[in-house]
Parts: C-alpha cells; structure tokens; sequence
C-alpha cells in the first residue's frame, strides 16, 4: 500500500485593521483564500496537483493560527502562493509562515513552544488583570488542546494552571520593568 506524504504549514493569519471583536474567518473561506491564491500564482497545474491533498487542518482565530495541509511534492507551490493572499471572507489578512512540519504533531509541539514563547509579548497590551487572566486562560486551552488532542480540561485543573502561569507572568513582567 502507498502511504500519502504531506507537509503542514503552520500560519499566522496577521489582520490589518483588528477589529474589537474576533474577526469571523472559517476554514473554508481560509481554504477558499488558499486555493484562490494557488490558482493566481501556479495556474491550473499548480491547483490540479494540490486539490486533492489542500486541506486547513486547523483554525483558531483566538490566536490567528492555522495548520494547511498539502502534498510533499508540490508543498513548495503553496508555501509560495500564501505570500499573495491578501484576503479571506472580505477580511485584509496576510498568511506569516511560521513554521513547516512532516506531521501535524510536530507542528503542533512548535506551537506550544511558540504560545509560550510569546505570551509575554501579549501581556503588556493587557491593561487590567481580567485581560491578563482571559489571555492567559485562552493560551493555555489552546495549548492543552494540541497538547491533549483536543480534549477538555477539568474546570480544576484549568483554573490552577491559569493561575500559577499568571502569577509567574506577572513576576516576569516585574523583573521586566526593574532592569
């Protein structure tokens, strides 16, 4: 038996005007987005040889990340065609590619990695501490969900973790504002 090889590209999705709700992008407008930009710059042999194996395995629009599947052989074609898209559901977005794995594990230990890496960058924007505890509660589901395949977290343990990694954020955040 033949086993399909893909590569998966991990994406920010880097809207121009934030609007102050969470912008209503699904992934079959970001799909659509996608294989409109393959027809643009490949033409009809870049979309035959990747329809089949285009797929957007993964949207959260809490943190503006998406997972685009696509065949191994022809995974230069889409990388390359993410660079033109500039919109998805009427919305000005850009495509960052962040990162691009063999397997949708890999891609998501990237993505605990990156969340944590860069939920320090997210606090200063947060002006009171019910921001802070949203962005944090919101960061740490996500990274449980890909940690965990996507199951729920008990209330508890939620709650906990939240608090421990924001109370550690905020000592961080002290040292921060000291040197």
């Amino acid at each position: 038996m033949v086993r399909f090889k893909n590569r998966y590209a991990v994406c920010e999705l880097v809207f121009s005007k934030m609007p102050q709700s969470a912008p209503l992008v699904e992934t079959y407008q970001v799909y659509q987005a996608v294989k409109q930009s393959l027809l643009e710059s490949h033409g009809d042999y870049g979309l035959a040889a990747l329809q089949s194996s285009l797929n957007v395995k993964y949207l959260n629009i809490k943190t503006k990340i998406a997972i685009i599947r696509g065949e191994r052989r022809h995974f230069d074609m889409v990388t390359s065609s993410l660079v033109f898209i500039t919109k998805a559901a009427g919305t000005d977005v850009v495509f960052k590619t962040l990162h691009v794995g063999g397997s949708i594990r890999s891609c998501q230990k990237f993505l605990i990695g990156y969340h944590r890496k860069n939920l320090t960058k997210l606090f200063p924007e947060c002006k009171t501490l019910e921001e802070k505890s949203e962005v944090m509660k919101s960061i740490m589901s996500a990274c449980d969900s890909l940690e965990h395949g996507h199951k729920q977290m008990t209330n508890q343990t939620d709650s906990s973790a939240a608090y421990s990694a924001l109370s550690m954020l905020q000592q961080g955040e002290d040292e921060m504002e000291d040197s």
